[in-house]
């Protein structure tokens, strides 16, 4: 009897059963990062998912099958607070960030010419102001021709260094392309708008009060977060501000929440 029974296991048989074994791995790609791992990161965006969750942490395995779906590689939980809902099943709202490298992002430090003229790099070009800024308007395979013939046009203007603006369909049917050069002298002043000239090399800077009054947003964005200060929350905007390459922004609102609870910041952004 013994010998029949054992007859009736194959090898598929016992191949299943070792598989049923072993232990049950997050089907989900996305890994999670430490606050310490994510705080010099640029994230792709601000996800958030609402269910039954007693804490945060709760939450991570719908977070990590949440920034795949989104194409993220990694994600970073911030916050969470009571849910706004009529459903029942419904008990709290959990934030999250979402990358898609974990390595900040190597600075070039080597200063590059093209066609003689000095090519800026994106936090230069920002702090300092253009003495002009030229248009014009082409039909580019890639982005190297465009820098080619800024770069011709920044010398003729007898121009220190260029730098790309924006690069923006002008007539799509024939592939035409309008493009905004800033050109720089080599004793440029530093823009009189930015909030604080102390951050020099930033990819984003934030703008005065006075500015904001006169310069018009192109978006205005939110995020949700715990901050002890108003450095906190300018830190963590010039991070949204660079992931929607936004060259400038301002707070614009807070939130009144009770301490120790979720803040909602708005925040404008510009070119």
């Amino acid at each position: 009897m013994k010998e029949m029974i054992m007859k009736r296991f194959n090898k598929s048989s016992i191949t299943l059963a070792i598989l049923l074994s072993l232990p049950v791995a997050n089907v989900y790609a996305a890994d999670a990062l430490t606050s310490q791992e994510a705080k010099n990161l640029i994230p792709l965006k601000e996800i958030s998912i609402t269910g039954r969750y007693l804490q945060a942490e709760n939450a991570a395995d719908d977070i990590s099958r949440a920034a795949d779906e989104a194409g993220a590689k990694y994600y970073h939980i911030k916050s969470i607070e009571n849910a706004m809902t009529n459903n029942s099943a419904d008990s709290a709202v959990v934030y999250a960030d979402i990358y898609q490298s974990n390595q900040p992002v190597a600075v070039e430090k080597k200063e590059v010419t093209q066609n003689g003229v000095v090519l800026y790099p994106r936090a230069k070009a920002l702090y300092y102001l253009p003495f002009e800024v030229i248009k014009f308007k082409g039909n580019y395979n890639n982005t190297a021709e465009i820098m080619n013939d800024a770069s011709k046009l920044a010398a003729e203007k007898d121009a220190y260094a260029f730098y790309v603006y924006s690069i923006a369909p002008s007539d799509i049917k024939n592939q035409e392309q309008d493009i905004d050069v800033a050109l720089y002298k080599k004793d440029a002043v530093v823009r009189d708008f930015i909030v604080s000239k102390a951050i020099e090399g930033e990819d984003a800077y934030e703008i005065t009060s006075d500015a904001f009054q006169t310069m018009t947003p192109y978006e205005t964005i939110s995020f949700h977060g715990s901050f002890n200060n108003t450095a906190e929350i300018s830190a963590e905007a010039q991070k949204y501000a660079i992931a929607n390459d936004a060259h400038f922004y301002y707070v614009k609102e807070i939130s009144t929440n009770p301490a120790g609870t979720i803040q909602t910041v708005y925040v404008n952004l510009y070119k």
